[in-house]
């Protein structure tokens, strides 16, 4: 028998009803901050553990980008640890005092100083990883009583130990650590750390040698300020391989400051600035001309000083008379060189050209890079021919003019310009080697060769005469472009581009050279005249340091073995020995003996001894013996 027993429940009052309520309110929410605060904090630790964004102190340091060297290892951009000066603005007590103090520290105008720390509420970040010396300047004032309110902070920045000597090159890096200009742009993936897999960034080794970047900068800086130019730029490269040693262009800017410069002082002028080469693009013209078959090297060319086949016509600085091929390179005669053009047809001489590489980019790794201008010949005028082989009606840059003389020293074959030379893993393995690349055959072998003989005539006897090098052939190309006035449209009466193309030696070439001075003021601007002598002083430098071989020099063969006899203590009996030049080491023995006294005085080897070499030995003497 089943006895069901039911029980009634007294109905809920309404204040027990309310209760039960807001205690299930109550677990609702406690349950949901307790789920928020989780989930925060699990965002905050895969941040900061995992994450860890650019630009977070905290964070950066636990991450190294990789530095940036030459082509010999030494540093051109690093990591560094560096202070950053801020300001509590609500404890300063003397604005314009510490305004003024801080600019002549930091080398800032007063009046942005006194705006930064001017009354306000909060803080303000004055600049960002300064030097250590500016750092403990600032240490010294707080020390006398100065500066309250303002405080430094470890960060971690960039430095770039040449300062203005690479900065065009180099580009610089944000406050998020990323690369925003130059290699530090281009190679940013290689250089930064990702914070996962890898802690270090890469190291990027540049093809430059910063022995050859030092002379090339000081020479230009130098002609830039002789002639009061707008801008010069000097490149040298490696013929034979693309490799460039040395990338110049002023005036120039410091990255370690870069925030002070505007963009147009930041321009890389070398692949960036897009201007009409004048009478050095003869050489590719002409070698074009000679390539398609059109004239040949012992063409004759009847110049009378004149060019009438275009409006306005073409001229000759003289009237040149009768000259062959050479002869147009040799004298850069405007008329031969247009005269020349008729021989060819407008679309093979734009393809010809087009295979040197005009009008269209180099490839080299640096952001930035223009192709320059070259019209298709659907577009061409009737003077566009003969003018395009003087070198105008076209535009080109100076990495991509240096590029284009590769097919003559490479026996016709075009070589792609190298600024990267190899990557290597923070643990020394090489992870990627940029090496020699071939393009294209551009020339005939017999066509480069002659070409460099006529480069060389114009250095013999010719407008490149000044760069003449007793027992190195040189082969060079002068030229004098016009600027366009903006204003007018037209050609300048007084704004030229001097410029000159060297190749060198001519019998096996290994360098190729090209400066150009960009509207100098000071009365002369041939190519001839104001930039072949400079390069003819950078040769005094860059010959025997490259080693480029120089006739009649006497040459000299190592084994590469080195024998270093020991160098034994001469015996002290009766007379005194001559010590000198022996290290220290050699001399220890000495101080072993008993029947006299001996003091040895510095470190390094001997300079001075007493008693003098040849004196008699004498029982219980002093011999002094001064190293250094």
């Amino acid at each position: 028998m089943i006895v069901i027993v039911i029980r009634q429940t007294p109905p809920a009052t309404s204040d027990q009803r309310l209760t039960r309520t807001s205690r299930c309110r109550f677990v609702v929410i406690f349950v949901m901050i307790g789920v928020a605060v989780l989930l925060l904090a699990t965002r905050y630790a895969r941040i900061m553990v995992v994450e860890r964004p650019a630009g977070s102190a905290a964070v950066v340091g636990l991450l190294e980008r990789g530095p940036i060297l030459d082509r010999n290892g030494r540093i051109l951009a690093i990591q560094t640890q560096l202070d950053t000066v801020w300001a509590w603005r609500p404890e300063i007590a003397d604005a314009p005092g510490s305004a003024r103090l801080l600019a002549s520290i930091l080398n800032q105008p007063v009046s942005r100083m006194e705006q930064m720390l001017s009354p306000s509420s909060g803080s303000v970040t004055i600049q960002r990883t300064i030097s250590p010396a500016q750092s403990e300047a600032i240490r010294r004032a707080q020390e006398q009583g100065a500066l309250v309110g303002i405080r430094l902070r470890l960060d971690y920045g960039r430095t770039y130990p040449e300062r203005s000597g690479l900065g065009t090159l180099l580009g610089f890096v944000g406050a998020d650590g990323r690369g925003l200009a130059g290699i530090e742009f281009e190679m940013d993936s290689w250089l930064q750390p990702d914070g996962r897999s890898r802690q270090f960034g890469d190291q990027v080794f540049l093809t430059i040698d910063l022995s050859v970047q030092h002379e090339s900068y000081r020479l230009a800086e130098r002609a830039l300020e002789e002639h009061r130019a707008e801008s010069v730029t000097l490149l040298t490269m490696d013929a034979r391989s693309g490799d460039i040693l040395g990338y110049v262009s002023v005036p120039a800017y410091d990255p370690n400051r870069f925030f002070e410069y505007a963009d147009a002082d930041r321009r890389n002028r070398l692949i960036a600035d897009v201007y009409e080469p004048g009478s050095v693009f003869k050489v590719f013209s002409v070698a074009g001309m000679l390539q398609l078959g059109g004239i040949g090297p012992t063409t004759r060319f009847a110049t009378t000083g004149l060019y009438r086949g275009t409006d306005p016509p073409i001229r000759d600085l003289a009237n040149y008379g009768t000259i062959d091929t050479t002869g147009i390179i040799r004298l850069s005669s405007n008329v031969g060189a247009a005269i020349a053009s008729e021989s060819v047809d407008a679309r093979s001489f734009y393809n010809m050209l087009r295979l040197f590489g005009f009008g269209q980019q180099t490839g080299v790794l640096v952001n930035g890079e223009e192709a320059g201008l070259l019209a298709r010949p659907e577009n061409w005028s009737g003077r566009t021919k003969p003018t395009i082989a003087i070198g105008q009606e076209v535009a080109v840059t100076a990495v991509q003019l240096v590029a284009a003389a590769t097919p003559f020293a490479n026996r016709g074959v075009l070589i792609k310009p190298n600024i990267i030379d190899k990557i290597v893993s923070p643990n020394g393995r090489v992870v990627r080697d940029y090496g020699r690349i071939p393009v294209r055959e551009v020339l005939r072998p017999d066509v480069a060769e002659l070409m460099l003989h006529a480069m060389e005539q114009a250095v013999v006897d010719g407008t490149a005469r000044r760069l003449a090098f007793a027992g190195v052939r040189i082969g060079a190309k002068t030229g004098t472009a016009e600027k366009v006035d903006p204003s007018t449209g037209r050609y300048s009466t007084d704004a030229f581009i001097a410029s000159t193309l060297a190749i060198l030696p001519v019998d096996d070439p290994s360098l190729i050279v090209y400066m150009s001075i960009d509207h100098p003021k000071t009365g002369d601007f041939y190519g001839g005249r104001i930039v072949t002598p400079v390069l003819r002083e950078y040769f005094d430098f860059l010959i025997p340091y490259l080693g480029v071989p120089v006739a009649g020099d006497t040459s000299l063969a190592h084994t590469g073995r080195i024998q270093v006899n020991p160098v034994s203590l001469p015996p002290l009996n009766d007379v005194v020995p001559d010590y000198t030049g022996l290290p220290k080491r050699t001399l220890l023995p000495l101080l072993d003996r008993n029947d006299i006294d001996v003091e040895l005085s510095g470190f390094g080897w001997v300079v001075r001894q007493s008693p003098a070499p040849g004196s008699p030995v004498q029982s219980g003497m002093r011999l002094v013996l001064e190293l250094e």
